[in-house]
């Protein structure tokens, strides 16, 4: 999965220091584009997230090779970027409505996604980068759905705790992904360790929410749980390569 040849230095960034500088307005539309890339993804994600395999289906689907899911593999994504309850119960449809968070309208999307090419090297297209940001803007408004019907049933610490196990794996993500960027794999590693500690921790507050409608908890928590597995199933195939890398590194090795 990881290329061998592969060396990140600080002389790669010399290629894109010589890009023209982009004034804001093209940077604001980069970022829409993001946005737009993080809603393709849930809507195809959500619509396939129950077969098995899923993961690598959408993927697919986003048009990432099975090497892109990996953060050592640069190169490859260089040229990608450059290039449950009763359905009776009104409940219960809050819960199905679940799944279309963080989809925003793509209407214009051909035309718009039209202005990336050309567009300067950067992290939010990384499909690592992607997937997470994807998955956490679920969960965090799931998480808000989730409070706003649930008042007086969970406890402010509880509230407090599980927004906080959320922000703390996604922002150790982020840097690792950062890390890998210039080259550090060790460092990599520690941070999705610390990512992986803090979505258990994401999962052991679930098992600790109540509420008085027990089919609207257990659809909360079910929905949740899919993409916490899967973030978690991503992570370790990540923090795979970055060992492999490390090895072949004389002094990056434990």
């Amino acid at each position: 999965m990881s290329d061998p040849n592969f060396d990140h230095s600080e002389g790669d960034w010399e290629e894109f220091s010589s890009e023209p500088y982009w004034s804001e307005s093209q940077w604001r539309n980069y970022l829409k584009g993001s946005d737009r890339d993080t809603a393709r993804f849930l809507s195809i994600y959500n619509s396939l997230k129950d077969k098995p395999n899923h993961l690598d289906e959408v993927a697919s689907l986003m048009g990432w090779d099975a090497e892109d899911i990996s953060m050592t593999d640069e190169l490859s994504f260089m040229d990608h970027a450059q290039d449950s309850g009763d359905d009776t119960s009104d409940t219960s449809n809050d819960i199905d409505g679940l799944n279309s968070f963080g989809e925003d309208s793509d209407r214009d999307e051909d035309s718009e996604m039209s202005d990336q090419s050309g567009a300067p090297y950067t992290l939010h297209r990384h499909p690592v980068f992607v997937v997470t940001r994807s998955l956490y803007r679920y969960l965090h408004q799931s998480w808000e759905h989730f409070m706003v019907h649930s008042e007086y049933a969970v406890s402010p610490k509880l509230c407090w705790d599980y927004a906080n196990s959320l922000h703390q794996a996604e922002m150790n993500v982020l840097l690792s992904i950062q890390a890998l960027d210039l080259g550090d794999f060790g460092l990599s590693i520690c941070h999705l360790k610390n990512s992986l500690s803090a979505l258990n921790q994401t999962l052991h507050l679930l098992n600790q929410l109540t509420h008085p409608n027990e089919a609207f908890v257990n659809g909360f928590c079910h929905e949740a749980r899919i993409r916490l597995f899967d973030l978690r199933e991503l992570w370790i195939r990540v923090m795979g390569d970055c060992r492999h890398e490390c090895q072949r590194r004389p002094g990056e090795q434990d």
